[in-house]
């Protein structure tokens, strides 16, 4: 059986690094190289996995064919083109990458350096700030997600009571303009909490948070 396809390159790296984790989960993680990593020269065919295929039935013992960059091919006993690179991988399974649905990735690299947090941007009404033209394609935190089968993210901002718009993004890429899978995806709001703390331990008063409140819902 051949099941042949057309993916972007990407999904050959994001196998692979999925495959990698499953197959050894180092204690620590150095120093990563550079993005995007490059694609082989040769054909690379992961053979005799359990493949869940998640839009369809698991396969097992199956092998993904990868060509140029691509995947060219998923099934079983597959004839494989000359000079084809196999790793074996019986008994391990290879799921497609998985996504981050709500993440500040390559917005901030580290919380203490102010200088590397790009996620909450000044003012309290900010519909035009855009994730994505923040987003450092450099992050060393991004290669971190990739090895753990991460390999998109819905990356957002944070702050004011419209944060600005999030954005879905491929964990791969030398620019943020080559990450982007579709942008806008949505807008971001933190609606003021409409309950009120009445307990003799609050910090305020009721009439001062209905006062707070209501003054952000006017803003």
């Amino acid at each position: 059986m051949r099941i042949t396809s057309m993916v972007s390159p990407r999904l050959l790296r994001s196998a692979l690094l999925s495959v990698l984790w499953l197959t050894a989960s180092p204690p620590g993680v150095e120093a990563s190289d550079q993005i995007p990593g490059e694609s082989p020269s040769h054909p690379v065919a992961l053979v005799g996995a359990t493949i869940h295929t998640v839009s369809g039935a698991d396969m097992a013992a199956a092998t993904v064919l990868f060509e140029h960059g691509r995947i060219t091919a998923i099934g079983v006993d597959l004839d494989l083109p000359p000079q084809t690179e196999s790793v074996d991988l019986a008994g391990k399974h290879i799921y497609p990458g998985m996504i981050n649905a709500e993440t500040f990735l390559g917005l901030m690299e580290i919380g203490a350096v102010r200088a590397s947090r790009d996620l909450v941007e000044v003012g309290d009404i900010k519909p035009n700030v855009r994730a994505e033209v923040a987003i450092n394609a450099d992050s060393e935190l991004i290669p971190v997600a990739r090895a753990t089968g991460v390999t998109a993210a819905l990356v957002m901002p944070l702050g004011g009571l419209i944060s600005g718009t999030s954005a879905l993004v491929y964990l791969d890429g030398w620019t943020w303009e080559e990450m982007v899978i579709t942008a806008p995806v949505g807008l971001h709001v933190s609606w003021p909490s409409m309950a009120i703390n009445r307990s003799s331990r609050a910090k305020v008063t009721a009439d001062e948070q209905l006062e707070k409140r209501d003054g952000r819902i006017r803003s």
